[in-house]
């Protein structure tokens, strides 16, 4: 029988392929042949009993804790984030409540009570903790929010091989809170999208964090050991980093891109018509968001209302109505409502317009066969 202060350590080697991309060390690839070996392996394991020794001398040298029992989505990016900063690569996660061993740990998230980064604990539970990301985000930062506040510029720098002072870096650092972090946050704190005791009129329980709480082993599985919990914590990790580096690696490769020519169309639309109401893309990107983002940034009036450009599938021209917001269905002017439903030769007749092919019945968006045919639909609805 071991001392009363030894631990039980339990754990689980994963073995990685190489890194997918050379800047960065993604740690669930697909899963290695076996008996393969690799410098970098994830170990999770707990600490509630047990050996002392093999504690003291696991893993390849720096160790991140996190508490162990139910998980969240919080945690699970948390320890996934700081595993891709090279302060913290290749650390072995040690999931346990015991603050003797979390005082003996190099980086400590989402449990200890402090928050203090010279000393890398990243907790939000205590009283007073009030710490947001900044940057016009008011946010309350969980776990997760605070390991990308302080590593998040690092970890985007390595995947668009900058320095971390770019100025492309630093945006991709903002969308990135934006449009994954922050609601993570929000959902771990307990902060409602809406101010309103409406009841929602649906449920949403397909969510990153509803699928990683559910990865949670089932109150009813007669194993409920701490192996079986860090088995499961290993999987949250994954799928909480997997959509987190394709949510970067869309925004390096497709987000970024699509910014500048949208920024280009957008100050260049008082060429398309003087009304400076009308914007034409010159090649098809995701537009919507960045339109609403750049407008604000760059304080545009009057507001854009129809955005054109080419399908390439059926050769046409499409002129979309713009939205109110990017979560809205309203549009800030939606094309003539005589004009919907209609297609074709009866469409042309009725706006007076060659080539028009079909309003969609909502009139957000129409098409004509030409650039120059959507155009004129275009103005004739903003005199409508």
């Amino acid at each position: 029988m071991l001392a009363a202060c030894a631990w039980r350590l339990s754990q689980r080697a994963v073995t990685f392929l190489p890194r997918v991309r050379p800047q960065i060390l993604n740690p669930f690839p697909m899963a290695a042949a076996a008996g393969a070996t690799s410098p970098k392996r994830l170990r999770v394991y707990s600490s509630a009993a047990g050996d002392a020794d093999s504690f003291n001398g696991a893993g390849n040298g720096r160790r991140v804790g996190t508490h162990n029992g139910s998980f969240h989505c919080d945690e699970a990016l948390g320890c996934f984030l700081i595993r891709l900063t090279s302060q913290f690569a290749g650390a072995d996660v040690v999931r346990t409540r015991d603050s003797q061993i979390l005082d003996s740990l190099e980086a400590v998230l989402d449990v200890g009570g402090v928050y203090d980064p010279s000393r890398h604990r990243y907790d939000h539970h205590q009283k007073g903790f009030n710490e947001v990301f900044g940057h016009g985000f008011n946010t309350k930062l969980s776990s997760a929010g605070l390991v990308y506040k302080h590593f998040g510029k690092e970890i985007i720098a390595k995947e668009l091989q900058l320095n971390e002072d770019h100025e492309d870096v630093h945006r991709v650092y903002l969308a990135i809170y934006k449009s994954f972090v922050e609601a993570l946050d929000a959902i771990d704190n307990g902060i409602n999208q809406y101010d309103t005791e409406q009841t929602p009129k649906y449920v949403n329980n397909t969510h990153l964090s509803s699928r990683v709480g559910r990865l949670n082993p089932d109150w009813t599985d007669p194993d409920q050991s701490p192996e079986k919990e860090n088995a499961a914590f290993q999987k949250a990790m994954a799928l909480a980093g997997s959509e987190f580096m394709e949510s970067v690696r869309f925004h390096v490769k497709s987000w970024l891109p699509a910014r500048s020519i949208v920024m280009e169309c957008l100050l260049s639309r008082g060429n398309v018509d003087p009304s400076g109401e009308i914007m034409v893309l010159d090649r098809f990107c995701p537009w919507k968001l960045h339109l609403f983002e750049l407008e604000e940034e760059l304080k545009t009036d009057p507001l854009t209302k129809y955005v054109l450009y080419e399908d390439e599938r059926s050769k046409g021209w499409r002129v979309q109505a713009v939205s109110v917001a990017p979560d809205r269905f309203e549009s800030r002017k939606a094309l003539p409502e005589k004009w919907r439903g209609m297609r074709d030769d009866e469409l042309s007749k009725e706006t007076g317009i060659p080539g028009c092919v079909f309003i969609h019945m909502s009139g957000f968006i129409g098409g004509n066969k030409t650039y120059e045919g959507a155009l004129e639909m275009a103005r004739a609805a903003l005199k409508c």
